[in-house]
């Protein structure tokens, strides 16, 4: 059975803080300079992105002795620069003149490798391995799809919409500023894992 840790931490808390300061920010207080500050956000989370990856493979070298979890850190690397091909729209905000199609290529191939190599006995081996014995952070995984969902709420116009975007000129802010809470939120899972994972292999035998 599955160890859930419904602790709430205070990084929790701050997550909750933290999206209700945007939510007040981006419908009365950020300007928008046209569409320049949503650009800017975008800009920052890719960089987050990338900087996540950075992370993760330092991180992953460091257990690069334990063949399975380096393979499973590498793996997650796969899905931190997924997150950042989509952020930059597959390359196209940087070179919007090339043809569509080659850009659906390159996200057919991002998304497609880390959802292939889920079926690698050895991630496999390691997700079920940790879905049965390692701590799971409820509040991380649950703030992460509460608010790509409440991202998604703002970007579609659905239900509760009125109520998240108060000035359809400011709905691209608000979508990518609810964005933010998300991606922190799957960042601390991974830091939570992490620290989890090292407490571990430093405990004396």
């Amino acid at each position: 059975m599955p160890n859930f840790d419904t602790h709430f931490y205070k990084s929790s808390m701050i997550i909750v803080i933290l999206s209700f300061c945007l939510y007040i920010a981006g419908n009365f207080f950020i300007p928008l300079y046209g569409k320049l500050t949503v650009s800017l956000v975008e800009h920052l989370q890719s960089l987050f992105l990338l900087f996540m990856c950075c992370y993760t493979y330092y991180y992953a070298k460091k257990v690069k002795n334990h063949v399975n979890l380096y393979k499973f850190w590498v793996w997650t690397i796969f899905w931190w620069f997924m997150l950042f091909g989509r952020g930059i729209s597959w390359g196209r905000d940087f070179f919007p003149e090339v043809p569509r199609f080659y850009y659906k290529i390159i996200a057919g191939i991002l998304i497609g490798i880390p959802f292939l190599t889920i079926f690698l006995p050895t991630i496999r081996q390691e997700i079920v391995r940790r879905y049965k014995y390692e701590k799971i952070p409820v509040w991380h995984i649950f703030f992460a799809f509460l608010f790509l969902g409440i991202a998604d709420i703002a970007e579609h116009h659905r239900i509760g919409h009125q109520f998240l975007v108060l000035s359809s000129e400011r709905k691209d802010l608000i979508e990518e500023l609810m964005e933010i809470p998300c991606l922190l939120s799957l960042a601390l899972i991974t830091f939570y894992m992490q620290k989890n994972e090292q407490k571990r292999l430093n405990k004396p035998c």
